[in-house]
């Protein structure tokens, strides 16, 4: 685990096509530093099961999530941190830099590695930053010190008291929660948490793709059939708005950022489309019977993306929806 997050840190910094933005954070000395340890939390009780050669989420307690939970997928979701941090330069937009240089509390829903309370404890050492995911994926043991996690389902009512949090961050969720799960629990649930004046930042993609070509149009309508048998609206980006608004928070706030598929977008482009690859891979085994296709045509539609994204020059826009408590 790691290796392919490495190759793409260097990958970043050498290419030319970047070398005018700055390259996309390394986490501070994670391999060196005496202070910074990163074992990944197993607990005894928590169980897995295996299908297709991958490792998944194996609790009866809580919602079934539906992605791998192995080192593989632990990969993909390093990689894509570090292309979100690329794509909006900074880890967040809400305005709480200054609390956060002078001491804040900071929830991050769905944290899955850690890799952002990792950067973001590291560079805000006076404020304390808890993570929680339903996976036990993140570090058990680490420096800097700010920084905690904990196995815990957003689904579920939260072991913290009313008004606790200044900020809480939540990221990439719309293959985690129900659609009812983002109105009816989630968001009052963290409503409940936040502090008077705190900030709620949700990150999304939009899986409204522009100018997807017919290979990407197949798939992403295999995979969204297949979600929503499992009652999850992976096109939740149009509605959290709303569900903002409807849950009490204010000066709600939604912006976005253009990305590219393939390599027309340059070194960012071809790791998107990796990434994309690579989480498609995962669910080649629920999505073959719902696409009526075998193996081998589902896996030549996976080779055939790159080739297309570039032909159409397909993009897409990720979202951040940023909210007050009054």
């Amino acid at each position: 685990m790691g290796s392919k997050v490495s190759k793409v840190l260097i990958n970043f910094k050498d290419s030319n096509s970047l070398k005018n933005l700055s390259s996309p954070p390394i986490l501070p000395s994670i391999s060196s530093d005496k202070n910074i340890t990163t074992t990944l939390a197993r607990s005894r009780s928590e169980t897995f099961k295996f299908e297709n050669g991958r490792r998944y989420v194996n609790d009866n307690n809580t919602f079934r999530y539906l992605l791998p939970n192995d080192d593989e997928e632990i990969d993909r979701l390093q990689l894509q941190h570090y292309l979100l941090r690329y794509v909006w330069q900074n880890n967040f937009s809400s305005p709480i830099n200054e609390i956060l240089l002078s001491g804040a509390d900071v929830l991050d829903v769905g944290c899955g590695p850690g890799t952002w309370i990792l950067e973001m404890a590291s560079e805000y050492t006076q404020s304390r930053f808890i993570g929680i995911d339903i996976a036990s994926i993140f570090p058990s043991e680490i420096k800097p010190y700010n920084a905690t996690f904990q196995k815990l389902d957003v689904t579920h009512r939260l072991p913290f008291d009313d008004n606790t949090f200044d900020f809480i961050h939540m990221r990439l969720m719309f293959v985690a929660l129900r659609e009812n799960d983002w109105k009816e629990i989630v968001f009052p649930e963290l409503f409940r948490i936040l502090k008077p004046g705190g900030f709620i930042e949700s990150h999304e993609f939009d899986f409204n793709i522009i100018n997807p070509g017919p290979n990407m149009t197949c798939l992403m309508n295999g995979f969204a059939q297949y979600f929503k048998g499992e009652n999850v609206n992976i096109f939740i980006c149009p509605l959290i708005p709303g569900f903002l608004h409807e849950t009490n928070f204010k000066n709600v706030n939604v912006i976005n950022q253009p990305a590219k598929y393939g390599s027309w977008g340059g070194k960012f482009g071809k790791f998107a489309i990796d990434d994309f690859v690579t989480l498609f891979q995962a669910v080649k085994h629920k999505l073959c019977p719902i696409m009526k296709i075998d193996e081998d045509e589902y896996c030549d539609l996976l080779n055939k993306l790159e080739e297309e994204v570039n032909e159409h020059k397909t993009s897409y826009k990720v979202y951040r929806f940023i909210g007050t408590k009054p």
